[in-house]
């Protein structure tokens, strides 16, 4: 077996490695295959290829240049790369550590301060996104940095099952960070007591007899409703806030447990930064936490057990119900197409049981999710009565103005997406009857939160058939009337778009490599700023010609920034790792609803941009058959 050394011993081998990797230096001096291998991860539970001893005198170990960098480069028998080490800085010793998985990189330990001492630790390709840092560099993560929602409720559910309080407390936001995150008086206040609350009863929790997560129980799922928008201006918010309420992590028990498991109920999620973080001591089955005394975000209060009126006992009748539809959750996922609509009619079925037993401040919460469940049952082919339970929905809910309106707006999403699901559906009569019909919403519904969405598209509309002119006026009006919405930041950014032809681009971003990358930096050559996604077929084929003639013109001479709106980052590194492509490659989770597309309105893809030497557009919807000519013509035929 490959032997282990501490952090500390690779921080010799990194010295005395790169402290002599010119030509000069003897093979004595290099690292050996054996000793390079023998190094492990700071953080457990990394997931890399481990070679097994009687094939380590088949792998090799030679100075590479990665990315510009120099790094000891161990390949496996068939070449693939297992490991990295890597001088980052060119000051001849190593700063970052790399652990590979079939050929890509899915962790990497990271000396941010030079100092020869891991300080942190990075999760990369398929073993997902977190980041985190280690202040006092004793090879405990100290802080999250970036960590998915998903990740968030993995970490809580390792925490409890190892009775780590520390593991769980390190999730939770401090109050700069609810500041950070866009909140103020009176919610911070509230908000920063619940966090107090959470850190300090989880090793009380953790220790309960009602905690019997044990050594083989192991995170399989997160269940949640959509994230929603806090809006900006609402009591306590002074920016948009990003959160989820209603989190369950969902835990496979294992072999050897003395029963319980199965879900661990998480509360609300909110995003700060790249990183999320929970707010609520977690609820394990068979106790009555935090959660269940605490307003959600988005979720009516449900009245306490034995309140006094009709609402309490409304909401014991939902109780069971709402057991019924997690469970039918998450058998959505592995179900094959005949069950998904099996399971969808149930689904909507106990949703109106919900609604119907609600009472008058829960109704509006459950008659948005039955519209909402409906709606995504209609696009994924999984109801297809869901036309006429949504129009039933909407006759229901007529007296209510605004519910109304929020019903409508996925009926007409929802008769969209059945009418281009039709065979030789008829595009443009199918878009035409939408557009009407997003026409008459927002006439009758002009404040209505969905009024901005459906200008939205109209405006889309009218950019892509050419009515330019028409699209502006639709975006400042966006703008005017909605100027928080999500909407209104795609709106301004595509009237920038529209309007960016001889004005310079200001555009930036962090690289997969973790470097900043900016458009106005690269002056002096032509730059062309490609929106692209893994999942877009036409935006492949681009790349393979904005590769050729990278090749012919080369990197000084023409010079390329990809944007890849692909919110699954892991089949991202993925293709990155097959395809290799040579230019910067800028990434922020969210795809097309993320800042990168946001800042130019990227509406669909590919989207291309062309700049030219003097940091100005020159064309602001290229298509990729007029790229060599436009080349050749800020060239000088050169």
């Amino acid at each position: 077996m490959a032997m282990t050394v501490s952090r500390s011993s690779a921080a010799v081998l990194a010295t005395a490695a790169l402290a002599c990797f010119d030509a000069a230096t003897s093979w004595a001096a290099n690292p050996t295959v054996e000793y390079a291998l023998g190094l492990k991860p700071n953080q457990k539970g990394v997931e890399y290829d481990v070679v097994a001893e009687g094939r380590v005198k088949d792998c090799t170990i030679k100075m590479e240049k990665e990315g510009g960098v120099s790094a000891w480069v161990v390949r496996g028998p068939g070449g693939e790369v297992l490991r990295s080490f890597s001088d980052t800085n060119g000051d001849r010793v190593v700063d970052r550590w790399s652990y590979y998985k079939d050929g890509a990189e899915v962790y990497r330990d990271l000396d941010a301060n030079f100092n020869t001492k891991a300080d942190q630790a990075r999760w990369l390709g398929s073993a997902g996104t977190r980041w985190g840092v280690d202040e006092d560099e004793n090879g405990t993560i100290d802080r999250w940095k970036a960590i998915s929602p998903e990740e968030v409720t993995a970490e809580i559910v390792d925490a409890l099952r190892a009775r780590d309080a520390t593991a769980f407390t390190r999730l939770l936001p401090t109050v700069a960070d609810l500041q950070a995150a866009g909140f103020e008086e009176p919610l911070i206040g509230s908000l920063s007591a619940r966090v107090t609350a959470a850190a300090k009863g989880f090793a009380k929790l953790a220790a309960s007899p009602a905690n019997q997560l044990g050594p083989q129980s192991r995170w399989n799922n997160m269940l949640a409703p959509a994230p929603g928008t806090l809006p900006a201006g609402a009591a306590g918010v002074a920016k948009d806030v990003t959160a989820y309420d209603n989190v369950v992590a969902i835990v496979d028990v294992g072999e050897g447990n003395a029963g319980g498991g199965g879900q661990v109920y998480v509360g609300s999620l909110v995003r700060i930064g790249d990183a999320w973080r929970p707010l609520d001591l977690p609820q394990l089955p068979g106790t009555q936490g935090a959660i269940a005394d605490t307003a959600m975000f988005f979720s009516p209060r449900v009245p306490e057990r034995g309140a006094a009126g009709p609402g309490g006992q409304e909401s014991e009748k939902i109780k069971p119900l709402l057991t019924k539809l997690r469970d039918i959750e998450t058998k959505l996922s592995a179900a094959d197409p005949a069950g998904r609509k099996q399971l969808a009619a149930e689904q909507v079925g106990l949703l109106e049981q919900v609604v119907a037993a609600a009472n008058a401040e829960e109704k509006p919460f459950w008659v948005k999710q039955l519209a909402e469940t409906i709606a995504a049952g209609v696009q994924d082919s999984a109801f297809p009565d869901g036309i006429v339970r949504l129009e039933q929905l909407a006759a229901a809910v007529a007296a209510d103005e605004s519910l109304q309106a929020f019903v409508r707006f996925r009926l007409a999403s929802a008769r969209y997406a059945a009418g281009m699901q039709q065979p030789a559906a008829d595009v443009a009569k199918v878009q035409a009857a939408w557009l009407e019909e997003l026409k008459r919403f927002v006439e009758e519904h002009p404040k209505a939160p969905d009024a901005a969405e459906a200008m939205l598209q109209m405006g889309i509309a009218d950019e892509f058939s050419g009515n330019e002119k028409e699209a502006l006026v639709r975006y400042g009006a966006i703008v005017e009337a909605f100027p928080e919405s999500p909407s209104a930041r795609k709106a301004r950014g595509a009237a920038r778009r529209l309007e960016s032809v001889g004005k310079p681009l200001a555009l930036s971003g962090t690289g997969l490599d973790g470097k900043p990358v900016a458009v106005e930096s690269l002056r002096g050559r032509p730059v062309l700023v490609h929106y692209w996604a893994t999942w877009c077929e036409p935006c492949k084929v681009d790349i393979a010609q904005i590769r050729e003639l990278y090749a012919k013109y080369g990197p000084k001479r023409f010079a390329v920034v990809g944007i890849a709106l692909d919110t699954d980052k892991a089949q991202l590194a993925k293709f990155l790792g097959a395809k290799q492509i040579p230019w910067p490659q800028l990434h922020e989770a969210d795809g097309l609803d993320g800042r990168l597309a946001e800042e130019l309105g990227v509406l669909t893809l590919p989207t291309m941009l062309l700049v030219d030497g003097q940091g100005n557009v020159v064309d602001r919807n290229l298509a990729i058959s007029d790229l060599e000519k436009k080349l050749e013509a800020l060239l000088g035929g050169k």
